[in-house]
């Protein structure tokens, strides 16, 4: 979103990284819950972490609901005030 100038800043609001195509599915402790819900339904097949490609080729199903579960006001509060 900062790229888009959506938002002031890259730094996600839990501030332990920018707001990336990495940090979201993978390392974001404010999504936890959402991703240990992909997490689950990756590991039934694929270790985990499984790439960004067959997070959206192969699991592409689940990676959707997780990409629509996600609360971006959550993730994106922090940055609107900064």
């Amino acid at each position: 979103m900062y790229k888009y100038k959506i938002i002031e800043s890259p730094m996600c609001s839990c501030d332990e990284g920018e707001q990336s195509v990495d940090h979201i599915p993978y390392e974001c402790k404010l999504l936890e819950h959402e991703r240990d819900r992909l997490k689950a339904a990756v590991i039934l097949s694929e270790h985990w972490p499984v790439s960004k490609d067959k997070l959206s080729i192969k699991f592409y199903k689940i990676f959707k609901e997780f990409a629509n579960s996600l609360l971006l006001d959550r993730v994106q509060s922090v940055n609107m005030t900064r």
